[in-house]
């Protein structure tokens, strides 16, 4: 690193980065020798991240090294601290989190073992081919059994170690956090004399509409999109000097994201390759056959080790990796999710479509509706209050962006063809990966999108002529502004939905009466309800005068 913020941001982003992926790491490692969710994976990915925290400062600072130690402690305290507080603070108020991403970390925390165990039971007797969307949406046991777990292992130790479930959600910020400091880091490396720039890139970057709206629930999209993020300021920091504390950083980053669904193993193994291919072309150094020995290790421990389940698993037992989503007996989650006019038109269609239309969260049989770009309505930024909006979903400006950013794209092809050379083939890369999910019109698909008008921003930039920096400008004040209206519609509404969840359970609690209560396949509510002191009584409800539990399909009486 070519400065001390630069060198700072990278050791911080780093340990950050280690203790997420050594928890994987070290619960993965426990499953595989028939042990269960443990503390001993957090103490120990602590204890190897400041350990790994004071060998890079070694290698990176030559002098005041503890005073160096203090302040990144420090820093590091206040960022875990703040996390911590807003994660055990805020429910996860979600459709998916409270269903089968919290069943999957009660389970875990309470000593299922994937590897070992049985897997879970179907509650139906019909074939899950057979079952309808509804019925699917109840079929917690496929989801749970074959999906990835990379993201339930995080939560579960920390649900493990705090004895409170909301408290795993502090990874969605920890990671958010890691992608701003190592992007500011490699921003920095690029541009040393612009530290303005490089921490309003960076800070767009890491504040990616996807994250924003994921942070406090247990969805793990923002995850994807802080990784992808991590991946690239890892791969553009590693292309300019190639140094171990990099490279293992960079290792990590690319086992944690293969972790998080089956759509990230791929983005993972595209991503390295990527990097690979650079290097054998463009590298001075010739480093290529070192990086590919690192990759290729990285692949082995991704996929044997810690993916064993559901990557092994699932080929062995269903006779493909990717099962429910792919291979025989393959189930559709798709079609009764997509706007109905989405049904007979392509995937790229479907994608400009996405980008051009009114933000939305709908599906079949409702169409999509078409905007004026650069134009925003007030039920537009309400939609944004949930953590998935399909339509549009990143952000009510981002189309309009887009167009801007094709005219950069023109203008630099025409006449700053080299010097945006790097930029944009960071750009086409993650384009790719964008255009090979054929549900990339779902925004929390791909949050990769929202990088590339940022890198043709930073490459207009640095062009020479001024309608090219001009237009630059627009576009990041563009994507600021779009920003800034899903973050504060998505903060307001999380506020004010868990004011009124918090006020719900209060009353509940201070009634004195017996909660009869239907659950309604929303069962993971009974942890809340446990944590809060509120005993129950579980039973099926068909009185109309029953009341519904907050943000849920469930249903109670007081009696």
């Amino acid at each position: 690193m070519n400065s001390r913020t630069g060198t700072y941001s990278f050791l911080i982003g780093m340990t950050l980065l280690l203790f997420t992926a050594g928890i994987v790491l070290s619960t993965s490692i426990l499953f595989l020798l028939g042990i269960s969710v443990s503390v001993i994976s957090f103490w120990l990915s602590a204890v190897a991240a400041l350990s790994c925290l004071a060998g890079g400062l070694l290698f990176f600072v030559s002098s005041h090294r503890l005073k160096w130690y203090g302040s990144l402690l420090v820093g590091l305290a206040v960022i875990v601290g703040s996390s911590w507080y807003t994660s055990a603070n805020m429910f996860d108020l979600s459709f998916d989190g409270q269903t089968y991403h919290q069943e999957a970390i009660i389970l875990l925390k309470e000593g299922w073992n994937p590897v070992h165990d049985s897997p879970l039971a179907s509650l139906s007797s019909k074939p899950v081919e057979q079952m309808d969307h509804k019925e699917v949406l109840t079929a917690f046991h496929l989801w749970i059994n074959h999906y990835a777990k990379g993201p339930w292992m995080l939560d579960a130790v920390m649900y493990k170690v705090t004895n409170q479930i909301e408290t795993g959600k502090v990874f969605n910020s920890l990671l958010l956090a890691a992608s701003f400091f190592l992007s500011l880091a490699a921003m920095l490396t690029a541009f040393p004399t612009k530290k303005g720039r490089a921490c309003l890139l960076s800070f767009l970057a890491a504040f990616n509409p996807v994250v924003i709206t994921q942070a406090t629930s247990y969805y793990i999209d923002g995850q994807l999109g802080s990784l992808i993020l991590i991946i690239c300021a890892l791969g553009y920091l590693l292309f300019r000097e190639y140094r171990g504390w990099v490279l293992l950083t960079f290792c990590a980053s690319l086992m944690l994201l293969a972790q998080i669904k089956f759509t990230a193993l791929v983005y993972a193994v595209l991503l390295g390759c990527g990097l690979l291919v650079l290097f054998y072309f463009y590298d001075r150094q010739r480093k290529w056959k070192s990086l590919l020995g690192w990759l290729s290790v990285s692949l082995l421990i991704t996929v044997l080790i810690v993916g064993f389940n559901p990557y092994v698993t699932n080929t062995l037992s269903k006779g493909h990796p990717f099962y429910p989503l792919s291979g025989k007996g393959a189930v559709d989650i798709m079609t009764s999710n997509s706007p109905h006019n989405f049904k007979e038109i392509n995937a790229l269609q479907k994608l400009g479509t996405s980008l051009l239309s009114k933000s939305e969260n709908i599906a079949t049989p409702n169409d999509t509706s078409f905007k004026w770009p650069f134009t925003v309505t007030l039920d537009e930024l309400q939609v944004f209050s949930a953590p998935d909006v399909r339509i549009a979903g990143m952000g009510p400006l981002f189309g309009g962006a887009l167009i801007i950013g094709c005219l950069i794209l023109l203008l630099l092809l025409v006449s700053d063809r080299v010097k945006a050379k790097p930029f944009l083939i960071v750009s086409a890369l993650l384009l790719l990966t964008v255009l090979i999910n054929p549900e990339s019109w779902w925004a929390r698909y791909v949050p990769q999108l929202w990088l590339i008008p940022l890198l043709l921003a930073t490459a207009g930039w640095e062009a020479d002529k001024r309608v090219t920096r001009y237009a630059s400008t627009a576009m990041v004040v563009i994507l600021a502004v779009n920003m800034l209206l899903v973050g504060i519609t998505h903060n307001a509404g999380q506020v004010s939905t868990n004011n009124y969840a918090k006020q719900q359970l209060q009353e509940i609690k201070n009634s004195n009466k017996t909660l009869i209560i239907d659950f309604h396949h929303f069962s993971a509510i009974r942890i809340r309800l446990q944590e809060a002191g509120i005993p129950y009584v579980e039973q099926k409800i068909e009185d109309k005068n029953a009341k519904g539990i907050v943000a849920s399909r469930a249903v109670y009486l007081l009696k």
